[in-house]
């Protein structure tokens, strides 16, 4: 599962936020070397960190981060085209607009990278795959960032098709290049496939959810089990929320959202949620 935050649910995630902050900084600027970023109380942030970026994080059981993204709708500013416009060619498709969002500041943390065994890197593409669904669902036909080109063979192998838009230029601290991610339904499922998933990845919690399990950590439990096929009948009060939230992750009217809506109105049914 990854954790989708928006300004809608971001009170819900204070330490998660800053721990990836901190995440941010160790990566960008302790580890790369990018002294001209922002350190706030020993946090990376940029004025990307606005009311509109959507942050996708995922943690392990204990709620300890493991893979970070920062997204943003670019109709507004976008980085690469107003910052960086040097590394757009000439003719290239517009950077900025209401279908495009920039995709930025994609980490792991150094306890995830260590760990060994299968499934090592697969965070990265739940991390992208979650964010392919969020594109879609919104209308968003392109990702737009730049690469730091010494991860580019590794990218030229992943089962995401990423395009250069320019000529790579060197930098301070190596050499870049702009980008561009063209979403697509075949995209998505390729990712899916390669990581062996079917259902969706990203989930984003609401005070409803906290309402029905109690924390994050019991949240994500349960839209985990809610992912995975059960085999067992559980207690009914269980089986009731996991089909509650797996209608909830597949759900693309926000008709289960409006049912939890109403629920929740009806003091007795929250009673029964929570008991």
């Amino acid at each position: 599962m990854i954790h989708i935050i928006t300004s809608e649910n971001r009170h819900l995630y204070g330490p998660q936020l800053w721990a990836m902050h901190e995440e941010r900084r160790r990566q960008c600027v302790d580890k790369n070397g990018w002294v001209d970023l922002v350190v706030l109380d020993g946090g990376e942030i940029d004025d990307y960190d606005d009311h509109r970026a959507i942050y996708l994080l995922g943690f392990d059981d204990d709620m300890q981060l493991e893979v970070g993204l920062r997204l943003r709708p670019t109709d507004d500013r976008c980085m690469l085209a107003d910052k960086f416009a040097d590394l757009i060619a000439p003719g290239e498709t517009h950077k900025k607009g209401l279908e495009v969002w920039e995709a930025t500041r994609l980490f792991t943390t150094q306890a995830y990278r260590q760990r060994k065994g299968p499934g090592r890197g697969q965070r990265v593409f739940e991390c992208w795959a979650a964010a392919f669904e969020l594109a879609l669902k919104n209308g968003v036909t392109r990702f737009v960032g730049m690469i730091d080109m010494q991860l580019y063979p590794g990218i030229l192998n992943s089962p995401i098709e990423t395009r250069l838009v320019g000529i790579p230029r060197p930098y301070a601290f190596g050499v870049v290049a702009g980008s561009e991610i063209a979403i697509s339904t075949d995209l998505l499922e390729g990712v899916l496939e390669a990581i062996g998933r079917e259902s969706p990845v990203g989930y984003e919690i609401d005070a409803l959810d906290l309402m029905a399990f109690g924390n994050l950590a019991a949240v994500q439990r349960q839209v985990k089990r809610a992912m995975t096929p059960q085999l067992v009948a559980g207690p009914e009060r269980d089986e009731t929320l996991a089909a509650e939230t797996l209608f909830r992750l597949h759900d693309t009217t926000s008709q289960a959202r409006r049912i939890w809506d109403d629920r929740a109105s009806r003091k007795t049914d929250v009673l029964r949620l929570d008991a």
